[in-house]
């Protein structure tokens, strides 16, 4: 199946639709028309509906029900079930128009059709005037066909004499209708498989999905089926029915040959059980999916049944019949999901039935409707009626009116008795009611037939369950936290406790999850309650990109099969972590159910997890791991980690720090400051770094607990020791050293160690012993305080505790002078290849390989001493049977921008090593590759510094770092007059970047002299070819289009360097922020704006010349050239006159305080745009921000 066709075809029918749809519910409201006045009643509901829903969820609903039945059709079309004998949307094989439409034209409409005949030949004949004849007659048996099939589909096929019918589109026969559409994009060979139906739910609303997510906003009740739909892969959807349905059949009947036909089916210790579920006739068994989607799970369930009542010898003709009315069941919230789920049970019926579709049958899939009746008028009926209900009814009736946002997660409270003896007092009263009264009493009737199927029990339930955390809209959310106190986190756990109380006892539970529940300390109540009152009996662990569409490892999966049993025996568990795709996935579990003795696959006492602090399922671990775990000390009663602050509003109190004053932060009292650097965890990175943000203290912890939920930490914290790591990373986990005077944020937890523990438990948390162990705790991305307290550590003596310690302080030494190598540390000193110059003329090639081997020579032994660290605790830990001390090249993370990661994940299977130390002994063989466009885009950059004097030559680190200073504050503070230095910075703070070198202090012209200045005259067009060679590019060509671009991802979408730019971008100037005053944008408008405007008319003048006197050749270029000019000029006339001009008589001032996100802002069009900076949402979410003067943001 070509799901990436058919995904396309669905979003693009989706859009039409919607288009379509929307376009006639317009003209429908806004047109009076004879043909209009004769259906009053449908243009009623159709106003009715406006008043109860939105016009765009009426829209959204319109368009999918005409998709799902146009798709109904195609797919009976293309397989012959349809019940009249005749093609609805398909052609005959050699024609072009619907075969219906066709017999039509040739005076032959099926009996059964209830149309007006002679109407449709009248208009297919022109005898009634019609503007598209044959649509229009196409339209009345469309319809018709629909309402034909309402018998045998009322789920899908509702009569349609309702607004549905309106809002048909009303080309319905052009090659470019939405009919056409479906039959194209739904091919003949895709419809031979029921499949499709679920794929095409899943795309025709990823799009929809895609806003929800994008919103970042609570997820609405009518957006859920949306955010959660997720189609399963087939053969997990086998894995789960074979060990559910197929082990509670072969539980009853040992001897069943179902066996062979469960390739996925384990053996395991429940079919060995004394006492199970008995089971005496297949239409015994009640299976559920208790969030249906698309009837994927229903639809092989249907198969598997189907050989269970093969085998009890049942006649095939019955089979599909007993099967839909006594086995399968769904429950679904949404609409859409539900007429599909059901569809497709019945078009897998009809693959075994020719003759299903004349009898009357009706599925078991429940779609949720909320209960439209207050507390008031529920208690008045039943006043009215004399009818007694329990508070506990009233309770599940008044969680009925969430019924389409909480689903499946209601578990009646009222007994079963109770519910149906009161549902049968509704239908005996329903007939002697008053026309208003039977509407509310329907209302409940329906709120009871959902109450039934809730408080009903199954005996095997299979589900892939909603995805959604913390997004939950606030009734949910609610919901959960009060009936769901364990699981509450997502509602994928919440499923699991609700499917479990809908089992019967010994029934059968199968799921596919996120893997969280396994490990997260949040769950470990669940997981006791788990591992108490059920039996594991297989779990295939199936980690990152279990779903084909899902890359990455951000969606990590385990499929598992629940006994509601509680017996002493072991589980099946497979570790599929390793494996990159679903297929390899999905062959790697065959061959482990083939072969018990596979080395990923375990057998597990699930007591056993009991043993590990919080219970992780943790089945993979040795009896080693486990031995650790119970002498070892826990971490947190030896480095004390903590959960950091939160500000609750980032954009207000947090800064990168070279935003603002660098003077205020770097040189200020820490008993009231008002900056204070602040560890936010960040990207992958062990020993030192990842030291970014600063947090704005403003001298008074109040200033931060004004805002709602903010937590601030103590002073005293600036006094100790601490050591920080990444929360949330799919990198291993790494910790760093860090600087005493910090604060940390919740992402970014701290543990505070004593001084005697800090390197070890450094060099610890660093090692793959507790990385691995962790993993055991918490196989998630969140690396939760919580968990890194229960991690065991075992006392090293103090030969290795000093060992240790020396190499930690080397790697923490290599890494900090890594990290301090770039631009973006605040305790930057010098370029890397120029601080490598020692003499005045050099070739900078030279110095390229200078700086590459020196840093080669730091990375191995980067990796020589972590490789060291870990064998050291390998060996403490008496863990040499389960791991080796080798890292990969790759997650040494020093040189994360100059060294190519790919590269060195190459070179991993070059390296050799010592049979008996077991570390590399051919460091001396092996060459890094360097990306030189980096390194010598660092030194580009770093020039540009100079040039603005935020960086010198004549004076390591950072010199103007405050806002407003001068060129007489940068000879203060390099201690030398104008005469001495080796390279003044620009002294108007305004640097042109344009496409030729119309001023003397143009970008390339300054950084031409520096570098004739730092390396020579002498090497000068050498050093040029080099770099531009390293760069791919001429350096003009750079300066136009890479600089600003590499400048902005540099400093993180907070450019410390701006570009005011026209809009077409032929006037480009740069300018340093912490060197800007209010007469900057003047200084820009009048000494380059109008002075370049003034050369381009000079330069206009010359052409002018050269196109009456020039050869031919030179006046065809002159004019072309002329031309282009006059554009420009064009464009930046207006650049001056309706945003530069107006910004310069305004002085505009700025505050380094506010960061850049709020001073660009201020400069409206004048600036360059910058997609996270000043791009129409971010300026949106600027205008919003309380604390700032929003009518500067322009």
């Amino acid at each position: 199946m070509n799901t990436s066709q058919l995904k396309k075809f669905a979003q693009e029918a989706r859009r039409k639709l919607l288009e379509q749809v929307s376009a006639k519910l317009n003209f429908v409201l806004n047109t009076d028309s004879a043909e209009l006045r004769e259906k009053t009643e449908q243009l009623k509901q159709l106003r009715q509906e406006l008043g109860r829903t939105t016009k765009e969820q009426l829209i959204e609903k319109v368009a999918y029900t005409w998709f799902n039945r146009l798709m109904a059709l195609r797919f009976m079309d293309v397989n012959d079930y349809q019940p009249l004998g005749i093609r609805i949307i398909t052609p005959k094989d050699g024609y072009t128009i619907p075969e219906l439409l066709d017999e039509a034209k040739r005076g032959n409409i099926p009996e059964e059709l209830k149309v007006k005949r002679q109407k449709i030949y009248d208009i297919l004949d022109n005898k009634i005037p019609s503007t598209n004849p044959q649509s229009e007659a196409y339209k009345e048996l469309l319809i018709a066909s629909c309402n034909h099939l309402n018998t045998t589909f009322p789920f899908l096929f509702e009569k349609i004499n309702d607004y549905t019918e309106l809002l048909l589109p009303d080309d319905l026969t052009s090659d470019f209708s939405i009919v056409k559409d479906i039959r194209d994009g739904m091919r003949i060979e895709d419809c031979k498989n029921v499949e499709i139906i679920g794929w095409l739910y899943q795309f025709y609303i990823s799009e929809k999905k895609d806003e929800v997510f994008a919103s970042k906003s609570k997820v609405k009740k009518e957006d859920i089926p949306a955010a959660t739909q997720l189609f399963t892969p087939r053969w997990i959807v086998e894995y789960m029915v074979q060990n559910t349905l197929g082990k509670l059949w072969l539980q009853n009947r040992s001897k069943s040959r179902l066996r062979e036909h469960m390739p996925y089916f384990i053996e395991s210790a429940s079919l060995e059980a004394e006492y199970f579920l008995k089971i005496n006739s297949p239409e015994e068994i009640k299976f559920l999916d208790p969030a249906s989607g698309s009837g994927h799970i229903l639809v092989y369930a249907f198969d598997l049944f189907t050989k269970i009542y093969e085998e009890e010898g049942y006649n095939t003709s019955e089979i599909p019949q007993l099967i839909i009315e006594n086995n399968l069941y769904g429950f679904e919230i949404d609409e859409r999901a539900a007429q599909l789920s059901a569809l497709a049970i019945m078009m897998k019926a009809r693959e075994y039935q020719r003759r299903l579709f004349r009898e009357e049958l009706k599925t078991n899939v429940i779609c949720f409707q909320d209960l439209r009746l207050s507390k008031d008028e529920i208690k008045e009926i039943f006043a009215l009626k004399k009818i007694q209900i329990s508070n506990e009814l009233m309770h599940d009736l008044l969680f009925m009116q969430q019924a389409t946002n909480f689903g499946s997660l209601i578990i009646p409270k009222a007994s079963t008795t109770e519910i149906l003896k009161v549902n049968n007092e509704l239908i005996r009263l329903f007939s002697d009611a008053n026309i208003f009264q039977r509407n509310k009493i329907d209302y409940l009737i329906s709120a009871f037939t959902q109450l039934i199927n809730l408080a009903g029990k199954y005996h095997c339930i299979v589900a892939n369950p909603p995805y959604m955390g913390g997004n939950m809209n606030e009734a949910l959310s609610e919901f959960v936290k009060t009936l769901y106190a364990d699981s509450k986190y997502d509602l994928m756990a919440c499923f699991m406790e609700s499917i479990k109380a809908m089992l019967f006892q010994k029934g059968f539970m199968g799921m596919i999850n996120q893997q969280s529940w396994m490990f997260l300390s949040s769950y470990e109540s669940l997981r006791k309650k788990i591992i108490k009152n059920t039996f594991i009996d297989s779990l295939l662990h199936l980690g990152a990109r279990t779903f084909p569409e899902i890359g990455g490892e951000v969606v990590q999966n385990a499929s598992f099969v629940l006994w509601n049993n509680n017996i002493n025996a072991e589980g099946f568990y497979i570790r599929l972590v390793e494996y990159e795709n679903s297929e390899l996935k999905r062959i790697k579990t065959l061959d482990a159910i083939r072969e018990s003795r596979s080395s990923y696959l375990f057998k597990v006492n699930q007591l056993d997890f009991e043993n590990i602090p919080s219970s992780p399922i943790g089945y993979w671990i040795s009896n080693q791991y486990k031995r650790i775990f119970s002498i070892g000390k826990p971490f947190g009663e030896i480095g004390f980690p903590k959960v950091g602050m939160q500000t609750s509003n980032n954009y207000k109190f947090l800064r990168f720090w070279f935003e603002v004053k660098t003077d205020e932060f770097l040189n200020q009292s820490i008993t009231a400051p008002k900056w204070i650097k602040y560890l936010k965890g960040g990207a992958f990175r062990r020993w030192y770094g990842n030291l970014d943000y600063l947090l704005y203290y403003n001298r008074n912890p109040d200033f931060i607990k004004q805002q709602k939920n903010a937590t601030v930490l103590p002073l005293t914290k600036l006094r100790e020791l601490k050591c920080t790591w990444t929360d949330l990373t799919s990198s291993p986990f790494n910790s760093r050293f860090a600087p005493i005077d910090t604060f940390h944020d919740i992402s970014g937890h701290c543990f505070y160690p004593t001084e005697k523990n800090q390197l070890q438990l450094l060099a610890y948390t660093n090692s793959k012993v507790f990385s691995n162990l962790i993993n055991v705790i918490n196989s998630s991305f969140h690396f939760q305080v919580g968990d890194v307290a229960k991690i065991p550590v075992i006392e090293l003596n103090t030969n290795e505790i000093q060992y240790i310690n020396s190499l930690a302080h080397q790697l923490i030494e290599i890494s900090k002078i890594d990290w301090d190598s770039r631009e973006n540390s605040w305790d930057f000193s010098r370029n890397g290849i120029v601080s490598l110059c020692l003499k005045d003329e050099q070739e900078i090639e030279s110095l390229y390989d200078m700086f590459v081997q020196h840093w080669q020579v730091k990375f191995f032994i980067s990796h020589q001493k972590e490789e060291e660290i870990n064998q050291r605790f390998i060996d403490v830990y008496g863990l040499t049977e389960e791991l080796t001390n080798c890292i990969p090249l790759e997650e040494i993370t020093i040189l994360q921008e100059e060294l190519n990661r790919k590269a060195l994940a190459k070179l991993n299977s070059k390296l050799t090593r010592d049979p008996e130390t077991k570390s590399v002994n051919n460091y001396d063989e092996l060459n890094l590759k360097f990306n030189s466009s980096e390194i010598i885009a660092q030194f580009i950059s770093y020039t540009v510094g100079c040039i603005f004097g935020r960086f010198s030559i004549d004076r390591e680190g950072l010199i103007l770092v405050n806002q407003g200073e001068t060129l007489v504050d940068y000879l203060h503070k390099v201690e030398k007059n104008k005469n001495e230095c080796f390279f003044l910075p620009d002294e108007d703070d305004i640097i042109p970047i344009l496409e030729e070198d119309w001023f003397e202090d143009d970008i390339v012209s300054k950084f031409y002299h520096f570098l004739k200045v730092i390396f020579g005259e002498k090497y000068f067009n050498k050093n040029l070819s080099f770099i531009e060679e390293q760069i791919g590019k001429d350096i003009r060509k750079y300066f136009i289009k890479d600089f600003y671009p590499d400048h902005i991802k540099r400093y993180k979408k907070r450019p410390i360097y701006w570009m005011f730019s026209s809009p077409k971008g032929s006037f480009n100037v740069l300018i340093y922020m912490h060197r800007y005053t209010p007469d900057t944008v003047s200084n820009i408008l009048n000494k380059y704006l109008k002075e370049f405007i003034g050369k381009l008319n000079t330069r206009k003048e010359h052409l002018e010349r050269v196109k009456e006197t020039g050869s031919a050749s030179d006046k065809s270029k002159a004019i072309k050239e002329s031309d282009n000019i006059q554009k420009i000029l064009v464009e930046l006339h207006e650049y001056e006159r309706d945003i530069l001009y107006p910004l310069a008589t305004e002085r505009i001032e700025i505050d380094l305080d506010d960061g850049v996100l709020v001073n660009y802002n201020k400069f409206g069009k004048a600036v360059k745009e910058v997609n996270g900076l000043n791009d129409p949402a971010t300026k949106k979410k600027v205008k919003q921000f309380d604390w700032i003067d929003t009518s500067q943001i322009r």
